[in-house]
């Protein structure tokens, strides 16, 4: 990593302190980091969206694996780790004023994603050929629920992996715990069957 040269288009939204060693420039508003790509000035990108050039299949630009699916499921068995897409925060001051908050939008949150999930059981609502066989492969990798909300299991490790990487590279100045930063909502569970969110 040290002898690479990082480019970076947007602000970040937290300070953070980078590693010794790591050069990073900000890209100025008359650039964009995929045109970077496209034009050679770049080797690589790491980018959390599909970029345009390989949405229109530019011939200059290809993925840095080929078989990325057969990649990733090779990292979920190897690691377990599925990462995780978005993380809801509510400030202190309110859970502190209504502490049903995060409770109620966990359990609403649930139920929306049992209805998604049983709604997804009908392949009509997908214009995909072969949707219910990668629903059943996905099934076979990841079991029921790749998508899982709380603090249990995969999240767990996949958030400690996280902490671990970002107090590496300096966005945190300590590894902290995952219990640190969520919120115990077993209210109303049998003892024993405690969720975080």
């Amino acid at each position: 990593m040290s002898g690479n040269t990082w480019y970076s288009e947007l602000d970040e939204d937290v300070d953070y302190k980078l590693p010794s060693g790591l050069k990073l420039h900000k890209i100025g508003e008359d650039k964009s980091i995929e045109q970077m790509l496209v034009d050679g000035e770049i080797d690589a990108l790491l980018h959390p969206d599909l970029i345009a050039p390989i949405k229109k299949r530019d011939p200059r630009v290809g993925r840095l694996f080929p078989d990325y699916k057969a990649e990733e499921i090779a990292y979920y068995e190897r690691t377990g780790i599925f990462p995780i897409m978005h993380v809801m925060g509510i400030r202190p001051e309110i859970v502190e004023r209504h502490p049903w908050v995060p409770i109620n939008l966990y359990l609403a949150f649930e139920e929306a994603k049992q209805i998604a999930m049983k709604r997804m059981e009908n392949p009509r609502i997908v214009p995909l050929a072969w949707y219910r066989e990668a629903w059943e492969e996905q099934q076979a990798i990841m079991g029921d629920d790749p998508w899982a909300y709380g603090l249990d299991g995969q999240n767990a490790k996949t958030l400690e992996t996280v902490i671990g990487y970002a107090h590496q590279q300096g966005l945190i100045d300590r590894k902290v715990t995952p219990s640190e930063l969520f919120l115990d909502i077993s209210q109303g569970r049998k003892r024993g069957d405690k969720h975080r969110v």
